[in-house]
């Protein structure tokens, strides 16, 4: 499997698997800096059932971590993403993580990014591809 890490507007972002949809994954791993990450996996992986986002942050820093899954993603426009499940650590206290869970019909193409989160604020990561 490919991995390769990515600096993205001040994040570092581990990628596993391809990055187009052409040769996409059902497995994604999004950091926004250490101790802020989101998963996305199509298939059970640990405790998890398919079709599953996770939010972890283990900073004690004041700043929540919400994973957020963009069901039918445009590829062409990163910028034009569009929340369908989001996962949030956001009003807990350090170390937890969030997941939301719920099937999607194989090979549906989705995208996962990181956004770090407190108050009204948010800063994203790009977002990362793969499928269901």
């Amino acid at each position: 499997m490919k991995k390769a890490l990515v600096t993205v507007a001040g994040a570092a972002v581990l990628v596993i698997g391809g990055q187009g949809q052409a040769s996409a994954s059902s497995d994604i791993f999004v950091s926004y800096g250490a101790g802020s990450e989101g998963y996305w996996t199509a298939d059970p992986y640990r405790n998890l059932t398919g079709d599953t986002v996770m939010a972890c942050d283990s900073n004690k820093d004041g700043w929540g971590v919400q994973a957020e899954l963009d069901i039918n993603p445009n590829p062409l426009s990163p910028y034009d993403f569009s929340a369908d499940r989001i996962a949030s650590t956001r009003g807990h206290d350090s170390p937890y993580c969030d997941k939301e869970s719920g099937n999607l019909k194989e090979d549906t193409p989705v995208a996962l990014r990181v956004c770090l989160v407190k108050g009204s604020e948010k800063k994203c990561t790009l977002p990362k591809y793969g499928s269901a």
